[in-house]
């Protein structure tokens, strides 16, 4: 299992001097107007294609680990996300099954076998594409605009199975394209898991064979 927490988006560092100087939280018609964008913008990107830089806190050790790659998803549950560097690995979820691999090492999951698999591919997609954020059985959601450009939203896990992983998942959108640019997670034993999107490209044609898993 904690060898999917470091591939989710599922899933991104915010200036904490920024934040407390600009962030501030935002009215009921703002936060229905944001997700009305957000979700507009979501069902329009058939396709993302972007790079990452992931950025993983150790707390225990006090340790810092960047790693940087390319995010490939289609909007009918299928996600590429593979590492680049320092190694080299690959994360396929292929609607209802998960490939894992790294090396010699292949690892293929069934996420119909497992609740808190599901759980965790819908975390994944959501983070992606924004969808979901009104989903007051699995988060409760919290709203703030940081700056005239990005919104924050801050999701607490309701569900118990997700809380012993994460404590708190925060999405940062632009307001450019409404996507996410960022995703912070926080695990429950004290570790943060950072990614930046950039370059990103929508609505690429993204072949059957990217998402395969033989």
């Amino acid at each position: 299992m904690k060898t999917i927490i470091p591939l989710l988006l599922l899933l991104l560092l915010p200036l904490a001097g920024t934040r407390a100087q600009t962030s501030r939280p935002v009215t009921p018609g703002e936060q229905q107007r944001v997700l009305e964008k957000i979700d507009s913008a979501a069902r329009q990107a058939r396709t993302i294609t972007c790079d990452f830089v992931q950025t993983k806190t150790l707390s225990i050790l006090d340790e810092t680990i960047t790693s940087r790659g390319r995010m490939l998803y289609r909007q009918d549950n299928r996600l590429r996300w593979e590492y680049h560097a320092p190694y080299h690995s690959i994360f396929i979820l292929d609607d209802r099954k998960i490939l894992m691999q790294a090396g010699e090492d292949r690892n293929v999951i069934d996420v119909e076998s497992s609740k808190l698999f599901r759980e965790i591919v819908k975390i994944m997609m959501n983070s992606v594409s924004g969808n979901g954020l009104t989903d007051a059985r699995s988060f409760t959601a919290r709203y703030h605009r940081d700056s005239d450009s990005t919104w924050r939203i801050t999701l607490i896990p309701v569900q118990r199975e997700i809380r012993k992983m994460f404590s708190v998942i925060e999405l940062t959108f632009n307001t450019g394209n409404y996507s996410v640019d960022k995703v912070r997670m926080e695990e429950s034993n004290g570790d943060e898991t950072i990614i930046e999107l950039s370059a990103k490209q929508f609505n690429a044609t993204l072949e059957d064979e990217i998402f395969t898993i033989d």
